[in-house]
């Protein structure tokens, strides 16, 4: 065959790449199944009139509902109390995941101290119950200490969830660092909590920063937890929708416009972690 006959042969995408009808199929139906909902919240946010015979498209389009987000006194406080609780949550969650995290994974690198391996087991728990189960145990304590319906027991009981996702992507960090990093600089005469600030803090800031993700975003769209101990004191985003979509009326609209701030928050969140994370080591390359 000649060279021109070789260039002029057409290929076949589908053969050779795995990409058969069949697999097309199955991607195409999943990509479909999660993108749908994501461009249906962005439609009904930005539509202030719809046709009355054509239910898939408005009539017409604009910021109406954004705006008036922001004119609203309740959905103001509502957007403030999320993310400040988001915020806190996260911040008092890796101050305690830290050092947790730093023994819990330390133990298991040597493979001794049976205690750490309980402790993180049970740490695991609260992700084994229903949040509304957790709630309904959290109530008679919350009455008796005098949190319910406050700032400070929304952020704790949103803690008990976080702290969990955060020790799972953090303990695996510490695991991976080689124990001679600490063995050396504690010869030298570092102080424990000199090798943690100076030597293990540059090391597992991608842990960290998943564990920091995971908590801010779990708190930013918890609704049960704040909806039982809570309401009507504390309301965030969650809240707030729950009242557009029956809980006293319907408005798909408002409480479209309302989603995006969970929506946005979470596809930027996941950037960051795609763009920071992606291909990289605990420890540097070459260490």
């Amino acid at each position: 065959m000649e060279t021109k006959d070789i260039f002029q042969t057409k290929v076949d995408p589908m053969k050779g790449s795995g990409w058969s009808p069949i697999t097309v199929a199955i991607v195409g139906t999943v990509v479909v199944m999660i993108i749908l909902p994501i461009c249906l919240v962005f439609l009904y946010s930005v539509s202030t009139r719809w046709y009355q015979t054509s239910w898939w498209w408005p009539q017409e389009v604009g910021t109406k509902w954004l705006l008036s987000i922001f004119q609203t006194e309740n959905l103001r406080n509502a957007l403030l109390n999320s993310y400040s609780i988001a915020f806190l949550t996260t911040l008092a969650t890796l101050a305690i995941t830290f050092p947790a995290s730093y023994v819990l994974g330390t133990k298991e690198r040597y493979n001794t101290g049976w205690p750490a391996t309980v402790v993180e087991t049970f740490s695991n728990f609260p992700l084994a119950f229903p949040t509304i189960t957790l709630a309904l145990g959290l109530m008679p304590l919350f009455q008796a200490l005098g949190l319910m319906s406050s700032y400070t027991g929304v952020v704790l009981c949103h803690m008990i969830m976080s702290i969990p996702y955060a020790m799972r992507a953090m303990v695996g960090s510490f695991v991976m660092i080689p124990p001679e990093y600490e063995e050396a600089a504690r010869n030298l005469g570092a102080s424990r909590l000199y090798v943690m600030r100076v030597i293990y803090l540059p090391l597992v800031w991608p842990g960290m920063l998943a564990a920091a993700i995971f908590s801010f975003s779990w708190s930013l769209n918890e609704f049960v937890l704040v909806m039982l101990l809570g309401f009507p004191e504390i309301e965030t985003i969650p809240i707030q929708i729950y009242q557009f979509v029956g809980g006293y009326y319907l408005h798909p609209q408002k409480a479209a416009v309302l989603g995006l701030f969970l929506l946005i928050p979470g596809l930027g969140l996941m950037y960051i972690v795609e763009r920071l994370l992606k291909g990289t080591a605990v420890v540097p390359a070459g260490a």
